[in-house]
């Protein structure tokens, strides 16, 4: 199997979803990779992508979640992160970049970012 680069995440190493998307281009061609919105609202979107082979038989799905609200990048570009995560998740369902974890680098670092220093989750509260 190809070696992918990846990125270390708290000593962890992690593929990067373009890397994902790469090795998929190049070794799984005349296969699709199709996202869906599953809801959508304001505040929140869920998406599933499926990646369905040359025959277009669904091989692999994989499902993401954002909130608008959860970091400074998702207040403009929640639903492009989540359709990101989305295709790391089901290219992770075909073993692509799964070495160590099937996360994405953008995952785990939105995951380090909403966690306080002790390694607790981040809670938002109503004011």
């Amino acid at each position: 199997m190809n070696t992918l680069r990846t990125v270390n995440i708290k000593g962890k190493q992690y593929v990067m979803v373009t890397e994902r998307m790469k090795y998929f281009r190049e070794k799984f061609r005349g296969w699709s990779l199709i996202s869906e919105v599953v809801e959508l609202t304001d505040k929140r979107v869920v998406i599933k992508a499926t990646a369905y082979d040359d025959k277009d038989r669904p091989r692999a799905t994989g499902l993401a979640c954002e909130n608008s609200d959860s970091s400074f990048i998702n207040q403009t570009s929640f639903v492009e992160n989540c359709e990101t995560s989305a295709w790391g998740r089901c290219l992770a369902n075909l073993s692509i970049g799964i070495d160590s974890s099937i996360a994405s680098a953008l995952e785990m670092q939105n995951a380090v970012r909403n966690q306080k220093e002790d390694g607790s989750p981040i809670t938002k509260r109503a004011i």
